[in-house]
């Protein structure tokens, strides 16, 4: 392999202010009646962060990406706040990554100044195998955790790999809600939510495992602001009234765990999650630094 371009990564996050999109792949279950439910004493959130550094690209025309992911959980208790499950002498899971798409030829490891990249390649482009590697360590994250007899939430959109379990979930928490899975129609209904309320659950799958989610209003107010979407994999239809009462409690809490206020990303990135990013960012390389490392050697092994 050869590199013939070499470029930092300007921002993490590239906006595509896409027009949303609607869906009919969902039904709403009409027995589902919304209830009070009961704000919770205790939960678990898990997320991972990605730092990127540098794109290169190859003589034969790969595009790849070097980036730092970082993956961990913070505890949230009713009584005492919130608090990492992380520390110096016990840290969180940190990996170097090369993303490659899945079409790139080479596997294996490049060490840059001691410093050593995973090529990892499971997705159609650079970015998205890297984006791919850290949904793995995420899973792996929520695996960990889901013995401690606490509820689970994940940042992000539930996966299949991690059914629901009565006590333990886990649930994932969907921030971005401008892909949904209702129709145009039944997701207008939801700007008339007010805080703390919850729509009718609905499922999406007829197969043995289905995705089942509700959307949940965490500041009263018109429109979109503070509206975000919670969703679980089901086996067994047994599983949902189990997945409401969840669904009914996270409902009464998780307003109690943001503001309307002009903080950026408030109110849908709940304030644990955000504790939890600003910690592992703490983990992860300087970004300056590597890149200083990471041009210097690029250059040299042109």
């Amino acid at each position: 392999m050869r590199i013939e371009r070499v470029e930092s990564v300007q921002n993490e996050i590239e906006e595509h202010r896409r027009d949303q999109s609607f869906s009919e792949k969902s039904n709403f279950l009409e027995e589902d009646s919304r209830e009070d439910g009961t704000v919770l004493e205790r939960i678990i959130f898990v997320d991972g962060k990605r730092r990127s550094f540098v794109w290169i690209e190859t003589d034969e025309g790969f595009r790849g990406v070097f980036a730092e992911l970082c993956v961990g959980a913070v505890v949230w208790e009713k009584d005492r706040g919130t608090f990492p499950l992380f520390s110096p002498q016990s840290p969180p899971v940190v990996e170097k990554v090369l993303g490659f798409s899945q079409n790139f030829p080479e596997e294996g490891y490049v060490e840059v100044e001691g410093s050593v990249f995973k090529i990892v390649k499971g997705g159609r482009e650079a970015m998205e195998s890297v984006d791919s590697h850290l949904r793995e360590l995420e899973i792996q994250e929520v695996r960990k955790h889901l013995q401690s007899g606490t509820l689970v939430v994940k940042d992000g959109p539930a996966v299949s790999e991690l059914p629901f379990r009565e006590g333990t979930g886990p649930v994932g928490l969907v921030k971005n809600v401008n892909t949904t899975d209702l129709r145009r129609e039944d997701f207008r209904k939801l700007r008339s939510l007010r805080r703390g309320e919850r729509s009718q659950m609905f499922v999406v799958g007829t197969g043995t495992m289905k995705k089942v989610g509700t959307y949940v209003k965490l500041v009263d107010g018109e429109g979109t602001k503070g509206l975000i979407r919670l969703e679980a994999y089901v086996e067994d239809d047994t599983q949902i009234p189990s997945l409401k009462k969840t669904f009914d409690d996270l409902a009464a809490t998780l307003p109690h765990l943001t503001a309307d206020l002009p903080i950026p990303r408030l109110p849908e990135n709940i304030l644990p999650i955000q504790f939890l990013e600003e910690s592992l960012s703490r983990y992860l390389t300087d970004k300056h630094y590597m890149n200083t490392k990471l041009f210097a050697y690029l250059r040299i092994g042109r």
